[in-house]
Parts: C-alpha cells; sequence; structure tokens
C-alpha cells in the first residue's frame, strides 16, 4: 500500500474516469494526455496492490471485482478532498477556482454568454469552463459543476433551482400575415405554411389549450423542417411560415417585431409535460461558493420574471 500511497489523489482520480468512461483514449483526451500515460498510472496502482484493477479488451476496458471496489472506496476519498477544497474556498472572501458548467448550446448563446463579462469582472478569480451541447450529458461522468436544463425535469439525482417556466409562442413575420392572414383559432393552421423543428425524434408537434383545458395537438405542414431553431426563425423573419418556439428563443425578435406573436389567446407548447428553465448540480455534492455565485449571478440576471418574457 506504501507505493499506492505515493500515487495520490490524482492516480485515483484518473482510475475512478477510466471506470466512468470505460476507455484510455477517452479519458486521455479529457486530460490532455496521451493513452499510454493513463495506461501506465493504472499498470503501476495495480503493481502497488498486487491486483489486477481491470480487464483490458479491444474497445473498452472494464473492472475486476478488485477494481470495482477500490472504485467505490476512490469515489469517496474524491468527494470528501473536494468538500474540503470547498470548505477552504468558503473562507476566501472572493469567490474563486474552476467551475464547469455545461448548457444547450442556443440558450447559452443568448442568455449565457452576454454576460460573461459582467461575471468575469465582478469575479475575477472564478475560471469557467463552458461546454455547450444539445446531447444527452451524464452530469457525473462529464463532471459539470452546474448544468442548465429546460424541459421536465426527471433526474432525481440532481438538485434543481428553477428560473422560470418555458412559454411558447407562434409567430410569424408582418410580411406573412400581410399576404396569408393571421389565424386565429389552432385549426387555422392546417391553411398555413408552419415551419417545424425536427430533431432526432422526430416533427415537433404542436399542442394548444385554453385556461385548464386538455391539451389537444394539432397538425402542421410547411415548406421547410430542421433541426436548427435560428434557422426556422431566419426563415420566419424571411416571411416563409409560422414558427412555434419558446420565448427566451424568439423574445427579441417579438420585441423589434421581425416576428409578431399570433393565437396569444391560448398555450402553447410541444409537450404534454410542463417545462421548465433551470439550473441543476449532483444532488451527492455539497453546493460550493463558487458554484452557487454563478447560480445566484444568473438569476440575478434573468430577474424573477424573466427579460425574455417581458414587454
Amino acid at each position: 500500500m506504501h507505493g499506492l500511497n505515493e500515487l495520490g489523489f490524482k492516480a485515483l482520480r484518473l482510475f475512478v474516469a477510466v471506470l466512468d468512461h470505460g476507455s484510455f483514449s477517452e479519458v486521455a483526451r479529457r486530460e490532455g494526455l496521451a493513452p499510454s500515460s493513463i495506461s501506465r498510472q493504472i499498470q503501476l496502482m495495480e503493481q502497488a496492490l498486487s491486483q489486477q484493477l481491470l480487464y483490458r479488451h479491444t474497445r473498452a476496458v472494464t473492472p475486476t471485482e478488485a477494481g470495482r471496489l477500490l472504485g467505490d472506496h476512490a469515489r469517496l476519498v474524491l468527494v470528501q478532498l473536494e468538500e474540503a477544497e470547498q470548505a477552504l474556498q468558503e473562507q476566501q472572501s472572493e469567490p474563486s477556482g474552476l467551475v464547469r458548467i455545461n448548457a444547450p448550446v442556443v440558450f447559452g448563446q443568448r442568455h449565457l454568454t452576454p454576460w460573461l463579462g459582467q461575471l468575469c469582472e465582478r469575479y475575477p478569480k472564478l475560471q469557467l469552463d463552458i461546454q455547450q451541447t444539445d446531447s444527452y450529458v451524464a452530469p457525473l461522468q462529464e463532471g459539470a459543476d452546474l448544468l442548465f436544463r429546460i424541459g421536465p425535469l426527471h433526474d432525481s439525482s440532481m438538485q434543481a433551482r428553477i428560473l422560470a417556466p418555458q412559454r411558447f409562442q407562434v409567430a410569424a413575420s408582418p410580411a406573412y400575415l400581410k399576404r396569408h392572414g393571421t389565424p386565429l383559432h389552432p385549426e387555422d393552421l392546417a391553411a398555413h405554411q408552419c415551419l417545424a423543428y425536427k430533431g432526432v425524434a422526430g416533427q415537433q408537434r404542436w399542442f394548444f389549450r385554453q385556461g385548464q383545458q386538455d391539451w389537444r395537438p394539432y397538425s402542421v405542414k410547411g415548406p421547410i423542417t430542421g433541426n436548427h431553431a435560428d434557422t426556422l426563425t431566419q426563415a420566419a423573419e424571411q416571411g416563409l411560415g409560422l414558427v412555434m418556439f419558446p420565448s427566451w428563443l424568439i423574445g427579441e425578435a417579438v420585441r423589434n417585431g421581425t416576428l409578431v406573436p399570433v393565437l396569444g389567446e391560448y398555450q402553447v407548447s410541444n409537450s404534454l409535460e410542463p417545462q421548465q428553465i433551470a439550473v441543476l448540480w449532483p444532488g451527492s455534492r455539497r453546493l460550493s461558493v463558487k458554484v452557487r455565485t454563478v447560480i445566484d449571478f444568473y438569476v440575478e440576471c434573468f430577474g424573477a420574471v424573466p427579460y425574455w418574457d417581458r414587454p
């Protein structure tokens, strides 16, 4: 065990990362190291313990029973170390250190990036690592400290602070409405050109209701579908049809008049489930001062009623 002690926390962290990702090369890519360096660290651990920790396959590595046991204990040690570091940080008067943020691409561009200057000016000792993706992210595997998420909240392993409900609007350009008229009822959409989002799950459905009535789906069609919201929004601004998107995405276009909302007396959504804009963090982690600082900053920026929903 003396040899394992000499390897230190870095070796344990790399070992846990290999368990999480099942790959030397993936961990090496994330750490900026050579795969051979990661493999060598694991070999040194195995030599120190006189036990095989991993089965090495062509495409992946998997833990032995000894590897699983060490991994379980290593995770506890690393969590305790992180909590100790956080406690030391909290003694400082100014938040500092690395905060790893994950966010959807367009939301990050529209509502996180514009505030970065103020955030860095107010807290110059913070270091931010911002990863933007619309793919599913496993928070513990990716190592994110906080995640901005939009939609139904299902992950019970995460703690969440809801920033705002997600509110959808149907809108079109003034030129389109002048040529084709304004729909007054969702059934009128059958006679209109609608620009629908189409992702990996298929074409987005448009649901409408009034008050507390049940949601009703309405079929829409049009000349363009696509998997990028900005493309469809720009197409709508050019007069090619109606779009249904969240207010955080098209609110600016509505305010500057390039898009005009319609069917305002109806609630509209792309899902039967309530949807939230929220910031999440792993429930197993104590919320550090630096992470809480970033969360509180964006809560302040967005406002009790988010600025994209204000007139």
